[in-house]
């Protein structure tokens, strides 16, 4: 017994030394493959760096070999980029007769003999860009209403409320229930943290209004991102408006969250040529509905030349625009009149990207995922200045088939994704990683307004981090967020916009008398999302680091959607009982294929099986850190969680996927690719996103 109690507190101790030992092995386990996993992303990256680098140089010998092949001394001394350069370039008349074609009338555009200079004339081919269509105006903090009620400049009005018109009105939410649940849900306190402040110094654009300020609700956080008034909306309809007799108060009642929009008046038109060098003015023709031709009122309007940013880049240039491949197309100008009555251009829409003319179309599963694999982005500096629209059909079809997807009220979604500006100017790309953007949108097939044609209108839904652009998170119009001459991304940025008509998620349920609408459920995520992103969820900042962006929130208003209609479904016993007894109904098979595309998307959200715990609550997001303090253990976690759903780390990627699972479900894409388009800057050119 002696012997033992002797041994006995020497087995403790060792025992406890084996408990330390093993602890610190498992704590070095998990740091080695922490470790290692980061290296391999890292490798990875470089060797699709150095692939991509070795076939561009395998690409422009074999350019260079054939040009020394020929036997012209012109192909001998030709530049060696100029592979690189657009289609459009300063030159004389043979040459840009060869661009647009011998027949165009653009191609050696001749000053009209009579210009309308009179805006009274002409008036009637600008039509309002909205019914209801207005500038927001943050109240002070005396002037503040309850409930987050701001004022609203009123630039356009339906005719039986012309009187609103020119008016300060009150913009108020409705005190319908869920409307109210999401004003609530997304008004925050906001208090800038040491990150907002740092984010300032490096020039990004925070609301510095509202800092300080307490309840600040959804309608505030869009009037007041900006340093000044300048947000421009358009509101959806049912707008309730009050005129109230007893004085000047206007009241406007809104059920959904503004549409942003730029300038006050849209035409159509097409660009005959500079009017005079070294100047912004320009000739066009307007469109003539009758002839269906540019031959229509000449014009003089201002297409003014934007300031660089801090890199040096445009955002829009009006340099050779006459000459863009897409201007014998048409162009919607967006803009107004200003003090001399001449129209000024504040953003650009061609009409060739809003058409349902596709410029290919592949047919099959097999030719459509090879598509989106290897061709969508191939060779897009070689693209700079064009646009491309691509039908991709998983339906083995006749080549020749003549089909027509769409029809006028068919509603799609939009996955939209952009990529870099390279060149002179290009911007910097760590590692050689171009991380691009990433967002959801609807697409609604409508008949214009000057072509009578049918075309789309696209609404995007920004999950947008705080920008030195003044780039608001929320609903914009594609004029407003590509189009927007100061702000766009159409001029400067390639960009992949891919649209499905999916049923299944746009069109909604009756079962029975108890009705689900999908999208009305995603839209309202989004919208969370894009409230939450304004604010920083209270502390002024959103903002994307390489292992948290807009792809990631994005993505979680899927999962959330999903969830929740699952969980509607199944604790429905009146749901399932409509569904077993219609088990045929077109409406049951548009469900099942809900639940399947729910079930492939999770596999994309979560590759790995694994909820992120943040998803799971909703309480944080990925671009939103409401730590003053970034401990070296908290940024860990936030690598893991970037891990578990890694596939949504990179905008190309993640638009990739869901494209793929689109497509593999028997549904139709239709890819728009801009490459910076508009005018042309010699010192920039497109750059795809990386898609690892």
């Amino acid at each position: 017994m002696a012997a033992l109690s002797l041994i006995w507190p020497t087995i403790i101790l060792l025992s406890g030394q084996s408990l330390d030992q093993l602890v610190l092995t498992l704590g070095l386990i998990l740091l080695a493959v922490i470790s290692g996993l980061t290296a391999f992303i890292f490798i990875r990256i470089f060797l699709n760096w150095l692939q991509a680098k070795l076939e561009a140089n395998r690409h422009f010998f074999r350019l260079s070999f054939k040009r020394k092949a020929g036997n012209s001394p012109a192909n001998i001394s030709e530049p060696d980029k100029v592979f690189l350069e657009p289609k459009f370039v300063e030159s004389d008349g043979n040459l840009t007769a060869a661009i647009f074609g011998e027949g165009s009338g653009i191609s050696e555009a001749i000053e009209p003999e009579i210009i309308c200079e009179d805006s009274a004339a002409v008036a009637y081919l600008y039509k309002p860009i909205a019914l209801w269509h207005g500038r927001l105006i943050l109240p002070s903090h005396e002037q503040r209403q309850p409930y987050g009620t701001v004022f609203f400049e009123v630039i356009n009005a339906p005719k039986k409320y012309k009187n609103f018109i020119g008016k300060t009105a009150f913009l108020k939410w409705s005190t319908n229930r869920e409307v109210q649940f999401f004003a609530h849900a997304v008004t925050q306190d906001i208090n800038f943290t040491k990150q907002a402040k740092n984010s300032k110094k490096s020039g990004n654009i925070h609301p510095d209004r509202l800092n300080g300020w307490r309840n600040v609700g959804p309608l505030e956080t869009l009037a007041g991102t900006r340093l000044e008034d300048s947000v421009t909306v358009m509101l959806r309809r049912p707008v309730i408006a009050i005129n109230y007799s007893s004085g000047d108060r206007h009241e406007l009642t809104i059920d959904r969250e503004p549409v942003q929009i730029i300038g006050r008046l849209c035409a159509f038109v097409s660009i005959l040529q500079l009017k005079e060098p070294d100047s912004d003015k320009f000739i066009v023709r307007h469109f003539n509905k009758t002839s269906r031709q540019f031959d229509g009122a000449a014009e003089i309007i201002r297409i003014p030349q934007v300031q660089p940013d801090k890199n040096g880049v445009a955002r829009s240039t009006n340099h050779l625009i006459e000459k863009s491949p897409l201007n014998p197309d048409g162009w919607y100008i967006y803009g107004e009149r200003d003090e001399d009555s001449m129209f000024v251009v504040q953003a650009i829409e061609p009409r060739k990207i809003a058409q349902l003319i596709p410029d290919e179309t592949y047919f099959g599963l097999k030719k459509s995922l090879a598509y989106l694999s290897s061709k969508n982005w191939q060779n897009t500096p070689a693209q700079k200045g064009n646009a491309k629209i691509v039908l991709l059909t998983p339906n083995d079809a006749t080549e020749n088939a003549s089909i027509s997807p769409w029809q006028e009220g068919d509603i799609g979604i939009v996955i939209h994704s952009f990529g870099g500006i390279g060149g002179k100017k290009g911007e910097r790309a760590p590692l050689g990683i171009v991380t691009g953007h990433f967002a959801f949108g609807v697409a609604k097939v409508v008949r214009d307004r000057f072509t009578s044609e049918l075309r789309f209108d696209i609404e995007y839904k920004q999950v947008y981090a705080h920008n030195p652009d003044g780039i608001v998170a929320g609903s914009s119009k594609w004029q407003s967020y590509m189009g927007d001459w100061q702000r766009g991304w159409l001029g400067d940025r390639p960009v992949c916009d891919i649209i499905c008509k999916l049923d299944c998620v746009c069109c909604d349920y009756d079962f029975g008398g108890i009705t689900l609408s999908p999208l009305t459920e995603l839209n309202q995520q989004l919208d969370i999302m894009m409230a939450r992103y304004r604010s920083g969820d209270g502390t002024g900042a959103s903002l994307v680091t390489p292992a948290t962006s807009c792809v990631q929130d994005s993505s979680q208003a899927i999962y959330a959607t999903i969830k929740k209609i699952t969980s509607e479904i199944e604790s429905n016993p009146q749901i399932q009982d409509w569904l077993k007894a219609h088990p045929t109904d077109a409406q049951t098979q548009r469900f099942h294929q809900l639940v399947a595309l729910g079930e492939s998307l999770e596999k994309v959200l979560m590759p790995l099986g694994i909820v992120r715990p943040d998803w799971r609550k909703n309480l944080r997001l990925a671009g939103i850190d409401s730590e003053v303090k970034k401990s070296f253990f908290a940024g860990i976690a936030d690598l893991i969680k970037a891990a578990i759903s890694y596939r949504t780390m990179l905008p190309r990627r993640t638009q990739d996927e869901i494209a793929k699972i689109l497509l593999k479900q028997g549904n139709f894409l239709w890819i728009i690719r801009t490459n910076q388009v508009g005018g042309f800057d010699p010192d920039i050119e497109p750059i795809a996103p990386t898609g690892l």
